[in-house]
C-alpha cells in the first residue's frame, strides 16, 4: 500500500449513504438461519454505533489540532456512526424479532469501562499508531466478510464499510507521520503500541457484543466462555482460510518505517502473530 497523499481531502461528501442499500431486496433465505452472521453483524453494529464516546476521547486527546478534529467531527463519527446504523438495519431486517435497542444498551453498559480517555496512548504519536492498528484490524474484518458473505446486499454493505475503514487508516498514518515528526517515538515505542493493540483486537468489545446479543436473544440463558470459544471456533474457520493475512500485515508494518530488508524479514512473523490472534 503507497503511502497516502500528503495533502488528503477533507469534508468530501460521504461515498455511501443507507438510501443506496437495497435492505428490500435481501435475500432472507440465504442468511436467516446462519447463527454465526447474526452474532458478528450485530457486535459490529454495536461497536460502530459505540462511536460516538471514541470520538469524544480523541477529540479530548487531540485538543487544539483543528485538522484532526475537524476531520474526527466531520468525517470520522458520522461515516462510523453510519456503519453502526446500516448493520442495525440489516440485523433488524433479517432477524425482527431481536430487540436491537435492549442489547446495544447492555453492550454500552458493559463496555463503558473499557473506553476511558486515560487508556489512550500517553503521545499523540502513539495514540495515531493505536488507531492504525485498530482500523487495520476493521479493514481485514470487513475485508473478510465481503470475500465469505452469502448474501448480495450484505456484500455490498460490507463493501462500502470495508472502504471507509481502509480510507480512515490512511488518514490515522497521515497524522502519525506529523506527529512523528514532532515528537520522535523510537521504533521500539511503536512497536510496543502495536504489539499491545493487536493483542487487544477482538477481546473486549468483541466478547461483549456477543454476550449482550446473545442473552436478548436467549431470555433467561446467561452467556458463558464456553458460548464464546464456540463461537470464536465458528468464525474463527473462516478467517483461517480467507482472512486477508498479507494486506493486514502490511498495514501493520507501516507506522515502523522499516528498511525494506528488515520489513520483509519481519513479515512471516507477523504473519503467525496475526494468525494466532485472529483465528486461534
Amino acid at each position: 500500500m503507497p503511502d497516502p497523499d500528503t495533502h488528503l481531502p477533507f469534508g468530501a461528501p460521504h461515498p455511501w449513504s443507507l438510501d443506496q442499500i437495497a435492505f428490500d431486496r435481501i435475500a432472507h433465505e440465504s442468511i436467516v438461519n446462519e447463527e454465526t452472521w447474526f452474532y458478528v453483524l450485530a457486535g459490529a453494529s454495536f461497536v460502530e454505533s459505540f462511536s460516538d464516546l471514541f470520538t469524544h476521547n480523541l477529540l479530548g486527546h487531540m485538543e487544539g489540532d483543528t485538522e484532526v478534529t475537524q476531520w474526527l467531527r466531520e468525517r470520522w463519527e458520522p461515516e462510523e456512526l453510519q456503519h453502526g446504523r446500516a448493520l442495525r438495519r440489516y440485523v433488524e431486517t433479517v432477524w425482527p424479532a431481536f430487540d436491537w435497542q435492549a442489547a446495544f444498551d447492555g453492550f454500552c453498559a458493559d463496555y463503558r469501562p473499557f473506553c476511558k480517555p486515560e487508556l489512550l496512548e500517553p503521545t499523540r504519536a502513539l495514540e495515531m499508531v493505536a488507531r492504525c492498528v485498530v482500523e487495520t484490524g476493521t479493514s481485514g474484518l470487513y475485508g473478510l466478510l465481503h470475500k465469505i458473505s452469502p448474501e448480495p446486499v450484505l456484500t455490498a454493505l460490507v463493501g462500502h464499510i470495508r472502504s471507509d475503514e481502509v480510507g480512515h487508516f490512511k488518514y490515522f498514518y497521515h497524522f502519525f507521520l506529523r506527529y512523528r515528526e514532532i515528537e520522535r517515538p523510537s521504533r521500539w515505542q511503536v512497536a510496543r503500541v502495536l504489539r499491545e493493540r493487536l493483542g487487544e483486537i477482538g477481546q473486549e468489545d468483541a466478547y461483549l457484543a456477543v454476550k449482550n446479543a446473545f442473552e436478548v436473544r436467549n431470555p433467561g440463558l446467561k452467556f458463558s466462555l464456553q458460548d464464546f470459544q464456540r463461537f470464536q471456533h465458528n468464525a474463527g474457520h473462516w478467517a483461517r482460510a480467507d482472512y486477508p493475512y498479507e494486506m493486514t500485515v502490511k498495514m501493520l508494518l507501516k507506522p515502523m518505517r522499516l528498511p525494506g530488508f528488515i520489513n520483509r524479514m519481519a513479515m512471516p512473523l507477523l504473519m503467525r502473530q496475526a494468525q494466532r490472534v485472529i483465528a486461534p
